[in-house]
């Protein structure tokens, strides 16, 4: 069995579901007597990582693809001898088409630096972008998290290898997120603030990229935006608008830590009133 001494949990989270993910990783570690360090990547010097005995890499899936935050931080890691590397993509959509190639580029950089990729395992949290999942699968989706992430350290102390198959098309698509990547810039630079703009400064406060200015009191857009919407939806009065792409906005806005506050109720299968082989197949599979 596998008994790494140095665990260090890396992690971007654009809302909050990441994050989340990354802390209950954390949990049951420490229920194993495994300690862990964990590092927000946002604020975080790649060159300066001290090596570990596993590393656990935790990020969202944007446009097909590890965010483009992570992928910069992947690049910039120091060479390595053999440094174990688990990868754990978080989406709303699951382990399904066009995600299934999310991790080849930050996997390959890996490769190239000397790092030792042993597992990989995509974890589902509410969605965040163009459609509510709904109170019941976003309730099902927390409820699950730890024993998602208990199976996942079960595999990995036990010397289970698991990575995801990525699919040709959707090696393509991954392929072309990478010029989505470049179209988040644009979607930043078309949001503004309406009048209801208390000039707080909050949203500057917590760009990850530094792309939000304040000028004359008024929130200024750059072109760094990664599309993690994190402005948006914290925005305490709901003042900023994007100028294009309004609609994968949710509508009531996203809020993971009034997800989790919501009474519990009785959850299963057959109270599940989403379609499990359409758009959200790859999260009924993942509850299954």
């Amino acid at each position: 069995m596998l008994k790494p001494k140095k665990i260090t949990l890396v992690y971007y989270s654009g809302t909050g579901c990441t994050k989340e993910v990354c802390l209950c990783f954390a949990q049951q570690l420490a229920k194993k007597g495994l300690e862990s360090k964990i590092i927000g990547l946002e604020n975080h010097d790649p060159g300066k990582l001290k090596q570990p005995d596993l590393l656990v890499i935790f990020s969202p899936v944007y446009a097909f693809r590890l965010a483009s935050i992570t992928e910069k931080w992947v690049k910039g890691l120091p060479k390595s001898n053999r440094t174990m590397v688990a990868i754990v993509p978080v989406s709303g959509g699951g382990d399904i088409s066009p995600n299934t190639a999310c991790t080849i580029f930050s996997r390959r950089i890996l490769k190239k630096k000397g790092y030792h990729l042993i597992y990989e395992r995509m974890i589902v949290m509410p969605s965040n972008f163009g459609v509510d999942a709904g109170k019941e699968m976003n309730q099902q989706l927390i409820h699950i998290l730890p024993e998602k992430t208990k199976e996942m350290i079960e595999d990995i102390l036990t010397g289970e290898h698991r990575f995801l198959l990525a699919k040709p098309l959707d090696r393509f698509l991954a392929m072309l997120g990478k010029g989505e990547h470049l179209g988040a810039r644009f979607f930043g630079a078309s949001i503004h603030p309406n009048g209801t703009c208390t000039h707080c400064g909050q949203c500057s406060q917590k760009c990850p990229t530094r792309n939000i200015k304040m000028d004359g009191g008024m929130p200024k857009f750059g072109f760094r935006c990664i599309l993690c919407l994190r402005c948006i939806y914290g925005c305490p009065v709901h003042a900023l608008k994007p100028g294009i792409l309004s609609s994968v906005i949710l509508k009531d806005g996203f809020h993971l830590q009034q997800l989790k506050k919501q009474e519990s109720e009785e959850l299963s299968q057959n109270q599940s009133n989403f379609d499990q082989k359409g758009a959200w197949k790859g999260v009924s599979d993942y509850l299954e």
